[in-house]
């Protein structure tokens, strides 16, 4: 029996939330922490390593409308000042941070991590493309595909508070 697109098997695979917790606790000890010592050293004051990030949903639409895209890549990446890119925000220098690429896939009734390419354009002079008075979404070469969010526009979130954060 074939399924219909209402009975279309989920796509999520869900983690008990212990493992979550255990999860973010190694991440916490074996790179948060140590990262964070780093950068207080190198920045000469004491930093706190960010521990998650937020996007809105809108801006993960708007992206993946865009770029005409099925998919989301995260890579991971750290905030700083780069030749003709200045941070915007001074509290992220040096953090860890992530760049969200849209993705195609090969297989549009399949998108996966294996059969999807990011949908970046990237010319081979760096370009700057303005739109709606932005400067594009890459942190390096900006593209005419917009095909990322720069690190610092990333809400980064620090270490939890008493509010906003269960995990």
């Amino acid at each position: 029996m074939k399924e219909s697109n209402n009975e279309r098997k989920s796509k999520l695979n869900l983690i008990p939330i212990e493992l979550a917790q255990q999860m973010i606790k190694a991440y916490d000890t074996q790179r948060r922490v140590p990262a964070a010592r780093k950068r207080s050293k190198e920045l000469g004051k004491p930093m706190e390593e960010p521990r998650s990030f937020w996007v809105s949903k809108e801006a993960l639409l708007e992206l993946m409308k865009l770029n005409n895209a099925d998919g989301i890549r995260f890579y991971y990446a750290i905030a700083d000042d780069y030749p003709g890119f200045d941070l915007k925000k001074p509290n992220h220098k040096k953090a860890h941070t992530a760049i969200m690429v849209a993705t195609k896939s090969d297989d549009p009734e399949n998108p996966t991590m294996e059969n999807s390419t990011d949908c970046l354009n990237i010319p081979m002079k760096t370009t700057i493309v303005k739109s709606k008075g932005k400067i594009g979404p890459v942190i390096l070469p900006i593209a005419p595909s917009w095909a990322g969010l720069p690190a610092d526009e990333l809400d980064l979130c620090p270490p939890p508070s008493s509010k906003g954060q269960l995990l």
